[in-house]
């Protein structure tokens, strides 16, 4: 099995509330635990959160919420950090740190669903089951992915000014793997949505691969 294709079975895990640990795409001793929680569960949310679409659809439908909500769209944001942040500390601490100051501002848990690091690894904020705090307006029925980096970035800026190749093939392996459980519609920025740079990039040009 390739590294790409066990982060994607990683992701879908962690989506369901079985914890897979780091989605790292290797195949550990948490992975394997997960996998056999999911298996034990009759292939089961370990939560009743994740509702399967009817039967003429083609995909697992992500619901947010006793309102259910269903995810259609994934919203792109940078931390705004320096490249040099908290430079060779654990993405946990990062997260955490995140975490910090998004509950400073009252708000109940991280802003975010994914957080991806310098070196492409990625970390749950929010599962995506629960509603986030990323974009006003736009929370309900969307998925935030934050990109670690960003600062003194433009909205029409290139990807590769603010942000590695590694987090490029992961962004491009999250959006994937979310889309193969759930019909998304819609890849945008939160630029899109209000006056800000954040995610420091156009994210329709970047998706063309320019």
């Amino acid at each position: 099995m390739t590294r790409e294709a066990t982060r994607q079975i990683q992701t879908g895990l962690q989506g369901l509330g079985h914890d897979p640990g780091p989605l790292d795409g290797l195949f550990g001793a948490k992975t394997r635990a997960a996998a056999q929680a999911w298996l034990d569960a009759g292939g089961k949310p370990a939560a009743p959160a994740v509702t399967l679409a009817p039967k003429h659809a083609t995909s697992a439908m992500i619901y947010q919420g006793s309102a259910r909500h269903p995810v259609r769209e994934i919203i792109v944001h940078c931390a705004a950090t320096r490249p040099d942040w908290m430079a060779g500390r654990p993405i946990a601490e990062k997260v955490a740190e995140i975490r910090r100051w998004h509950l400073a501002n009252g708000w109940r848990d991280i802003g975010y669903h994914w957080i991806i690091d310098r070196d492409g690894k990625v970390l749950a904020g929010r599962a995506e089951t629960v509603i986030g705090s990323h974009t006003i307006g736009k929370n309900s029925g969307t998925i935030g992915i934050c990109l670690l980096g960003g600062h003194g970035s433009a909205e029409t800026d290139l990807f590769a000014n603010h942000f590695t190749p590694q987090q490029d093939i992961t962004l491009r392996q999250m959006i994937e793997a979310i889309s193969s459980r759930t019909g998304i519609a819609r890849i945008s920025g939160h630029n899109e949505y209000a006056a800000k740079a954040c995610p420091g990039f156009d994210v329709s040009t970047w998706l063309k691969g320019a």
